[in-house]
């Protein structure tokens, strides 16, 4: 992390935290000197990457096809040496409540497996979402075995 005293940084990254916490295989790990998020090798958040002129920055890929839409918006720049992938940059303190959450959690279903993918969208248990389990399949007994006829 480039500036660790800064207080907003810190927040941002503990927004992040949490909000990744519930995305399966999601995980911390520093990126050129910047918090980040992944799945697998495959980044999906970057925090401060433009921390010297923007403040606590939040940097997403949502693919180049939504790109042209974010950066339409003044708030988002093309992320540095990875813009040219669709990767944006937007100032956390510029963000509009709950669109931390739904742009983290667009750019790791970009990253995501259909396996991981499907963890997340599965019903959460409950009363209403138990499913009796299937019995387990039964062995098959020495008496089917020698039914068999003999050759």
């Amino acid at each position: 992390m480039k500036n660790p005293e800064s207080a907003a940084l810190r927040e941002l990254v503990a927004t992040l935290r949490r909000v990744c916490a519930p995305l399966p295989a999601a995980e911390e790990y520093i990126m050129v000197h910047h918090p980040a998020f992944r799945v697998g090798k495959k980044p999906f958040a970057i925090a401060g990457m433009n921390e010297p002129t923007m403040g606590a920055t939040l940097s997403i890929n949502l693919g180049r096809d939504l790109q042209p839409q974010l950066l339409d918006d003044t708030r988002f720049s093309s992320t540095p040496y990875i813009g040219q992938h669709g990767w944006v940059t937007v100032s956390s303190s510029r963000l509009r409540k709950g669109e931390l959450e739904l742009l983290v959690n667009d750019s790791w279903r970009r990253v995501a497996t259909r396996k991981q993918l499907a963890l997340l969208d599965a019903p959460r248990s409950g009363p209403q979402n138990d499913h009796p389990r299937a019995k387990p399949a039964a062995k098959k007994t020495a008496a089917k075995k020698s039914a068999r006829p003999a050759r």
